[in-house]
């Protein structure tokens, strides 16, 4: 399970990247792509970043008993307050290009998996693959607009 996670979070880091480049976040000193997991920060950073796609998992369960197949749902965060050289009035827009980059950031919607416990990461011989993100609604929360979209990864469970 953990390299599906693994794999999906550098996936979509990495497509970021070559998306929006301009689109980081920098924590304890050091810049990257604005994609995260919930898991890996210590706590309270994703909760607090704006602008950046924050990854939350849910339980993993099998897809059909006996079987190796599993599904997994991710919930991606995201949040704006817009800038200060428009005054903080392009929130609905920024959240927008957002929701665009989210969308195009998952297709395709598969990928080799890989073990990142090793470098370089090894491909682990199945492949990843997940659901278009259903994007929620949207929630103002003192100026900030917030937005919560899930889908459904899929992936061979690991050998024990």
């Amino acid at each position: 399970m953990q390299a599906a996670k693994d794999t999906f979070l550098m996936t979509l880091a990495g497509r970021l990247a070559t998306v929006n480049p301009a689109r980081t976040v920098c924590l304890d000193g050091t810049t990257r792509a604005a994609v995260m997991a919930e898991e890996n920060e210590t706590p309270g950073q994703a909760v607090n970043a704006l602008e950046t796609f924050v990854l939350r998992w849910q339980a993993a369960k099998k897809v059909m008993p006996g079987r190796r197949l599993m599904e997994m749902q991710c919930e991606v965060t995201y949040a704006t307050r817009g800038t200060d050289a428009m005054l903080r009035t392009d929130r609905g827009r920024t959240l927008t290009a957002m929701d665009c980059e989210l969308l195009t950031i998952c297709r395709p919607e598969c990928v080799a998996q890989c073990d990142y416990t090793q470098t370089p990461p090894a491909q682990v011989g199945t492949r990843l693959f997940w659901s278009q993100p259903v994007l929620g609604e949207v929630t103002d929360e003192d100026g900030t607009l917030k937005r919560r979209a899930t889908l459904e990864l899929f992936f061979f469970a690991e050998a024990a």
